[in-house]
């Protein structure tokens, strides 16, 4: 027997290391076996599982296993407490991650444990600059744990809280929906940077049951919050997968894309694509025509790095594209019209998407590509109604507070309070440029003409062959007006640009921005 070894010692040791791994067998088990087969059964993964199959293989060091719920009658029926906190490592970098359990009493939070996990790894991926991850699947805060007075603890919760008021510490934030999520898991969609659901999913403050109690209505999870409402009403969600392999292969991409705090640098990489590739297509993409559509993001995908791009907000505000990206390895976010809807004009979903991309990207230092073909803001009753003018408004306010490098370029048509909003070539753009086909102006030739000489064409007692031909050479002649030559001539464009040479032309534009000397 050693010295220093009481008699006695080594049986004691034996009990303790004995009784550690009963505990973790009871933590590997989850919400045990039964219900692990029935999560497995309706083709989803564990919390665990989705944790590991997020990170880099092996990667992942999960901490707080051991906790439970503090009511004695379920701390041995909540291994974790109902979460999954750790943290791993994607292409190589730190993130943290969060994790409901829907096999521990539904995927619900306890107020002690649970809470304290969660908070802890929210303020540890601040304090060390790591990206955050929720993978939501639960029923939100357990009831029978919120009741009385208890509920004056959750002022303090970070889930309520939102984002550190120190810009220093803002983190990138994504959210994977992976199945029913209610309150607490669903309340994160709302601060995320990025967002994911399955098609199986649904996520709402309150589910079913709690609103037919609380109003006597009846609606479904579908009705109240499926993908489609998420992904097309509300724009919470930016992309529906198909399964959770693919929501985790997005958030991946997401991160990739991102620095790992407002305070890092850009995640650059050596290009896998010449930085002097020509995209031929982009003179055959775009009509002639000013309005015939085309799809804004074929010119996106020949533009930037193998054409592989993580869009946001997809089904919503759909006249614009927002999107993520590499041009020459550099992190960038795209913005451009879409005129297969609503002929690419900006109404107020569209508006919105535009304030948070943006927003987004100044938060975490991206460069920022605006690909103009916009006929202007959406006019009308519905628009005016739904609060246009404050949604402009907030956008420009917040391209007006943008620090990172801007380059616009002017694909087709720009018009109107739209070619600003584009950060047309008045606001101080690192570099403005225009193909051959640009137009801008103050309106489209045709309105214009029609509010100009709307008397005169309308003249009842003129040759009608006289007329048309006056209507036509007024159009032209405003049409040519807003070709780019005298605004280059003028200097407020920098150069106009082979639609071919585009890609080049932002990358070098990119190296001069971001001070790339070398």
């Amino acid at each position: 027997m050693n010295a220093n070894e009481s008699p006695g010692g080594r049986p004691q040791r034996e009990a303790e290391l004995a009784r550690l791994a009963e505990r973790r067998a009871w933590a590997d088990g989850l919400g045990g076996p039964d219900k692990v087969a029935r999560q497995h059964a309706r083709g989803r993964m564990t919390a665990r599982e989705r944790a590991n199959a997020l990170v880099d293989e092996g990667t992942f060091v999960e901490l707080g296993a051991l906790a439970h719920a503090e009511d004695p009658e379920r701390a041995e029926r909540s291994p974790g407490d109902g979460i999954i906190t750790g943290y791993g490592r994607i292409d190589g970098r730190m993130v943290a991650i969060e994790a409901n359990d829907a096999t521990v009493l539904g995927g619900s939070n306890g107020m002690e444990a649970a809470l304290r996990k969660g908070d802890r790894v929210r303020d540890f991926a601040e304090e060390k600059g790591y990206p955050l991850i929720y993978l939501a699947e639960g029923g939100g805060g357990r009831v029978g744990d919120m009741m009385g007075w208890v509920m004056a603890k959750t002022g303090g919760m970070r889930s309520i809280r939102g984002h550190s008021s120190d810009p220093r510490r803002r983190v990138p934030m994504a959210v994977a929906i992976l199945g029913q999520s209610y309150g607490s898991a669903a309340l994160n969609t709302g601060i995320a940077d990025f967002a994911v659901m399955t098609r199986t999913s649904s996520f709402s403050i309150s589910s079913p049951a709690l609103v037919e109690a609380a109003t006597g209505g009846q609606v479904t999870e579908e009705e109240l919050g499926g993908p489609d409402v998420h992904s097309r009403v509300t724009g919470l969600v930016d992309r529906v997968c198909d399964s959770e392999i693919e929501a985790l292969a997005a958030i991946r991409d997401f991160v990739g894309l991102v620095p790992l705090s407002a305070a890092k640098p850009l995640p650059i990489q050596e290009p896998d694509d010449p930085v002097d590739r020509r995209s031929e297509d982009l003179r055959l993409i775009v009509p002639e025509k000013s309005n015939r559509a085309f799809d804004m993001k074929r010119v996106v995908r020949a533009i930037v790095d193998g054409g592989r791009m993580v869009e946001f907000q997809e089904g919503y505000g759909r006249s614009l594209v927002t999107a993520l990206a590499r041009v020459g390895g550099v992190p960038v976010g795209l913005v451009g019209n879409n005129s297969m809807f609503k002929a690419g004009s900006i109404d107020v979903p569209a508006a919105q998407k535009m304030a948070r991309f943006l927003s987004m990207c100044d938060t975490f230092g991206i460069p920022l590509v605006f690909l103009h073909d916009v006929p202007g803001v959406l006019i009308g009753k519905e628009p005016e109604h739904s609060g246009i003018i404050r949604h402009m408004m907030q956008v420009m306010t917040v391209l007006g507070n943008c620090r990172v490098p801007r380059i616009a370029v002017i694909v087709r048509k720009s018009y109107g309070l739209a070619f600003a909003a584009m950060s047309g070539s008045w606001g101080p753009n690192t570099f403005t440029f225009a193909w051959p086909s640009a137009r801008i102006g103050f309106m489209a030739p045709e309105a214009g003409v029609r509010i100009a000489f709307g008397h005169e064409l309308a003249d009842p007692g003129a040759d009608p062959g006289a007329l048309a031909a006056r209507h036509a050479g007024l159009i032209d002649q405003w049409d040519q007006s807003g070709a780019p030559w005298m605004a280059a001539g003028m200097a407020y464009i920098d150069d106009v640009i082979d639609p071919a040479e585009t890609r080049e032309k932002v990358f070098r534009a990119l190296e001069i921005a971001l001070g790339r000397s070398q």
